[in-house]
């Protein structure tokens, strides 16, 4: 995934339904969080028509965390991590209102069907989990981020 640092824009590779992201600070979107703006944390925005399924990885001191799963319907946010972000790099995968994923990614993580939070994100099938893609949010060091899920 490469990440065009002029427009914020993030390129993925084409898949049917959801087709780009955009990676804005709180502040480029405030308009739209104005409810939620004083909260730090990771935020998901669903910018387009169809409503998405949202679960998220990152690295905690017990190893890789996967949870999930966050519905946003359409032109809605989600407060997905509640407190000051700490880390650099978050991993999301988003699936559509019939669990299929709608963004490829750069790291394969365990899921399930069903609301989860996992530890080791390795051996999905040997554990009876389902392996997704998850790709790559990096927050640049801030406190408060938000994705936004949108059309090219």
């Amino acid at each position: 995934m490469k990440t065009d640092r002029d427009s914020g824009k993030v390129r993925q590779r084409r898949r049917i339904g959801l087709r780009g992201i955009a990676l804005f600070g709180a502040v480029a979107l405030s308009g739209i969080l104005s409810t939620s703006a004083a909260h730090a944390g990771l935020r998901v925005c669903n910018g387009s028509v169809d409503l998405v399924n949202v679960a998220i990885g990152y690295e905690t001191d017990e190893g890789m965390r996967t949870e999930g799963w966050w519905t946003i319907t359409a032109n809605a946010c989600s407060q997905v991590l509640q407190e000051p972000l700490e880390k650099a790099r978050y991993y999301l995968h988003v699936a559509d209102g019939f669990g299929e994923s709608r963004l490829g990614g750069d790291i394969t993580l365990c899921i399930r069907e069903e609301k989860f939070v996992l530890f080791d994100g390795d051996q999905c099938w040997q554990r009876g989990l389902i392996e997704a893609d998850f790709f790559q949010v990096e927050t640049e060091g801030k406190q408060d981020w938000t994705v936004l899920l949108s059309y090219d």
